[in-house]
């Protein structure tokens, strides 16, 4: 009696991937790194992103530059946002990827700068849903509900420091995601800092 051949599973996509990583970030960089990490899907991750990102961010920055004193001010804001997000974005995103994997190789990563970008730009694409479901919902309401939309963004961010946590540890050969996690959030705590005290430095 001849065998049935069975089908051959069904390849995954790009959204079944974010999909999954919102439920196993670990398990989805562990996929990328068995199937060969590569720069040029890395780039496209990072750029899909940024262009994601644009699309959310844009009716805000149209509605905060109706008030600039310039010829047509919705088209310069477009323009500057699209720079912004389209040039500018990309390059920070591959000077923080490296910097992300020095400090990783300082406490014992074993992955290269590529899976240091992997991580980082995947990360970065898996959010890209939640980031335009709160440029959609801030459209909507105009502005006006800056309370919630506050506190969805911060769920937002745990949930990016999450998702790019369990990518790093899995790319870098770190055993346990929530000590990378940790890590993660005191470098945006002093980052923050900084940044706030860099603030009241220059308003003196």
């Amino acid at each position: 009696m001849r065998s049935v051949p069975r089908p051959a599973p069904a390849r995954r996509g790009l959204v079944d991937a974010i999909a999954r990583s919102w439920r196993d970030p670990r398990g989805v960089m562990a996929g990328q790194v068995a199937a060969g990490l590569s720069e040029p899907r890395a780039l496209v991750h990072l750029m899909l992103a940024c262009m994601l990102v644009f699309v959310a961010r844009l009716p805000e920055a149209v509605r905060m530059a109706e008030g600039l004193p310039v010829d047509e001010p919705a088209n310069a804001a477009v323009a500057a946002h699209l720079f912004a997000w389209g040039a500018v974005a990309p390059l920070l995103g591959y000077a923080l990827a490296a910097v992300v994997h020095l400090v990783a190789r300082g406490f014992g990563g074993r992955g290269g700068f590529l899976g240091a970008r992997a991580a980082l730009f995947w990360s970065g694409l898996a959010l890209s849903p939640a980031v335009l479901a709160l440029g959609a919902a801030d459209a909507l309401a105009g502005g006006r509900a800056a309370a919630w939309l506050s506190l969805a963004g911060l769920a937002a961010l745990g949930l990016w420091v999450w998702v790019f946590a369990a990518s790093l540890a899995e790319a870098e050969g770190f055993a346990s995601t929530g000590r990378v996690a940790a890590v993660v959030v005191l470098v945006l705590a002093a980052g923050v800092a900084l940044v706030e005290l860099a603030i009241r430095g220059g308003a003196r």
